[in-house]
């Protein structure tokens, strides 16, 4: 691993030693009504746009080798139209979601959400989601 790669790691061990901070909502997620997104490491949510019913949980597992985030938290997007909520949504942002773990999340409020990996936005990690 040259120098730069050495950093990057280093930096990204550091992000997730502080990732479930006060933004973090964790939920038990069984039973029915429970849709699981992956996150992989070719910078997709998948499925890319599920379609739930309101008090479904979702479930976000990383499937993949890096850290990934499911954030839907207007102003931390490079682009605004990467972080929608329908009115009267609550933002949330995961956290990093290491290689194996997994983030969810019950939706309560209708409409169409956009999210993101923070840290893949410029990669296309970008994710929608209805819920009727």
């Amino acid at each position: 691993m040259d120098y730069w790669g050495h950093r990057v790691m280093t930096v990204v061990a550091l992000l997730a030693a502080c990732a479930g901070g006060e933004d973090a909502v964790e939920t038990e997620a069984t039973g029915e009504g429970t849709v699981v997104i992956r996150m992989t490491d070719e910078m997709k949510f998948v499925p890319e746009h599920p379609m739930i019913s309101v008090g479904d949980t979702v479930v976000w597992i990383n499937e993949g080798n890096m850290p990934h985030t499911a954030t839907d938290k207007p102003g931390t997007a490079g682009l605004d139209e990467h972080n929608v909520l329908p009115e009267g949504a609550e933002a949330w942002d995961s956290g990093l979601v290491n290689p194996g773990e997994r983030y969810s999340r019950v939706f309560t409020t209708r409409g169409d959400y956009t999210y993101l990996c923070f840290l893949h936005e410029a990669a296309g990690m970008i994710g929608r989601l209805s819920v009727q």
